[in-house]
């Protein structure tokens, strides 16, 4: 009994720094997920960025009119791939969504396009890699959730704060496509 009153102070101490260490452990091994997450997401929109300017020459023979269009997933390709924020990264890309969408109801107007093998060949190929990044986005997301939620919940947003870990930004549709959809 001696033993345990000599050193209850470091005994307390010892048991609160491992705590602290499975906290900011748990922490960093979140955080890591959501990065490896976005990382593995990162190399599906790099894909897409390599495919950008194939579809684009391709259909500016054709769709003389959306110069406007194409010239604005350019613009966002460039912005995208020169981005280092997560945060900008996203909404980039959901920019680069829609624009896309919009280019494919363009091409609706263009028969002799649609028709066009390499065109066909672009779009299977471009429809792939956009499945596989909602696929890694379904992932990220994931990850995002449970590493927000942890660093969200008391005392874990204590430890968070003095260990500087922020919350991360969700992938998310953009607006204009959220207020188009018709909700039951």
């Amino acid at each position: 009994m001696d033993f345990l009153n000599r050193y209850k102070f470091w005994i307390i101490g010892g048991i609160i720094l491992v705590v602290l260490i499975i906290i900011y452990n748990t922490m960093l091994k979140k955080r890591n997920k959501v990065k490896t997450a976005f990382s593995s997401l990162d190399v599906m929109l790099k894909k897409r960025y390599d495919l950008m300017p194939n579809l684009v020459s391709m259909v500016q023979k054709y769709m003389m009119h959306e110069s406007e269009l194409l010239i604005k997933l350019t613009e966002l390709r460039e912005k995208a791939q020169n981005t280092n924020s997560i945060d900008e990264s996203i909404e980039l890309n959901n920019q680069i969504d829609d624009t896309i969408k919009k280019l494919n109801i363009s091409v609706e107007g263009y028969p002799d396009l649609k028709s066009n093998q390499n065109f066909l060949h672009m779009q299977a190929v471009l429809n792939d890699v956009e499945e596989q990044i909602s696929a890694a986005r379904r992932t990220y997301n994931s990850h995002v959730e449970s590493y927000n939620t942890f660093i969200g919940m008391i005392p874990m947003n204590l430890f968070a704060l003095i260990f500087r870990f922020k919350q991360y930004k969700l992938f998310e549709i953009a607006e204009t496509e959220r207020e188009s959809k018709i909700w039951m």
